[in-house]
């Protein structure tokens, strides 16, 4: 309580610092100083997708970034691997501009790359007790792992003519290590036909009697299905597509 007489100091004068700016700041910095140039190995099953290879394995839910310099151009990817004891992990690089199809066209044998790695989507995996990922295309690579390394997840994988496009890896991957219950491969060129998303997803869903769903698609697909999934009152969660 101030007393009679005595005078307020001057506004801010004795105002605590904050250490938002300097958090802020160090968040930023400190990435920079895990950069690595370190060896990778690059398949290019179609020319469409560069699966890279790196040593050493990957927790779940985890996502990357690479580059061919040291300081610039880091493009960020979902980690596939098959756990921590795991000897490598993987990333898919889908040809979408010049950058990933200089992967295809010009494989390199070193990538820079930041060992510490930042948490996507998926890292939420862990909040339910059971969950579907559903992805297309090149959005697997977000979302294998959390389906290998957790066996309360379920996968659903919707492409074209997907063995070709991706290679062996990723399909080898899946055989030995999810059971045939969990996941459904949908390749709509071997079946001639789109899918009914929207109902085979609501039926994994209850039969699975999960809790949530993780979708990683392309601006449109993740539209549709988010929508869907609100109408049929299933919990779900999508990248933003706002840049």
């Amino acid at each position: 309580m101030q007393k009679a007489g005595s005078q307020t100091p001057a506004a801010g004068l004795f105002k605590p610092k904050s250490s938002g700016s300097s958090s802020l700041l160090l968040s930023f910095i400190v990435p920079w100083f895990t950069v690595r140039k370190v060896p990778v190995e690059i398949t290019t099953p179609s020319p469409r997708v560069a699966v890279i290879k790196f040593e050493r394995g990957i927790q779940q839910g985890l996502l990357g970034r690479i580059s061919r310099s040291a300081i610039m151009e880091y493009h960020g990817f979902g980690i596939i691997s098959e756990g921590i004891e795991s000897g490598c992990h993987y990333m898919i690089a889908g040809v979408q501009g010049d950058w990933t199809r200089g992967l295809v066209e010009n494989p390199p044998s070193h990538l820079y790359t930041r060992q510490l790695k930042f948490a996507g989507l998926p890292y939420l995996a862990h909040l339910y007790r059971r969950g579907i990922a559903i992805c297309t295309g090149s959005g697997i690579g977000a979302v294998l792992s959390t389906c290998v390394q957790l066996d309360n997840w379920f996968l659903i994988w919707i492409g074209s003519d997907m063995e070709k496009t991706f290679g062996p890896v990723l399909f080898d991957m899946i055989k030995r290590r999810i059971p045939k219950e969990r996941y459904i491969l949908f390749d709509t060129k071997k079946e001639g036909r789109r899918p009914d998303t929207m109902k085979m997803l609501k039926d994994v869903y209850v039969a699975f009697k999960a809790e949530v769903v993780v979708i990683t698609s392309n601006p449109q697909g993740n539209a549709e299905l988010m929508q869907g999934c609100k109408e049929n009152g299933m919990h779900s969660f999508g990248p933003l597509w706002d840049s």
